[in-house]
């Protein structure tokens, strides 16, 4: 499995997951911002099999997500103080760190 820091342009005005928490691929999100149009400007850690399982995954759970920003694999998941951990993600953070502790 591999680590990818992604964002993306959520259209609608919820911009909230359809299930809390989102599918287990989703280790955290953030929302960072909004855009022009008024879209919410997402980010998020996921765990996938290959990059190409990011429009799938996320869709399970932002079913409109298709303007993307960027999908960049990471080595870490230290993140800033600016993305805080909710406890949903700390246990997922935690169970990544544990089944990969080699990448980490």
């Amino acid at each position: 499995m591999s680590l990818y820091w992604i964002s993306w342009h959520q259209p609608t005005k919820d911009f909230r997951p359809i299930s809390f928490p989102p599918n287990e691929n989703i280790l955290g999100w953030w929302k960072t911002g909004e855009n022009d149009d008024g879209e919410s400007i997402l980010v998020a850690m996921v765990n996938v099999k290959s990059i190409d399982d990011i429009p799938r995954l996320v869709n399970k759970d932002w079913p409109e997500a298709i303007n993307w920003r960027f999908m960049e694999e990471k080595f870490s998941l230290d993140l800033s103080d600016r993305f805080p951990l909710k406890d949903w993600m700390i246990t997922r953070f935690n169970k990544f760190k544990e089944l990969n502790h080699e990448i980490i």
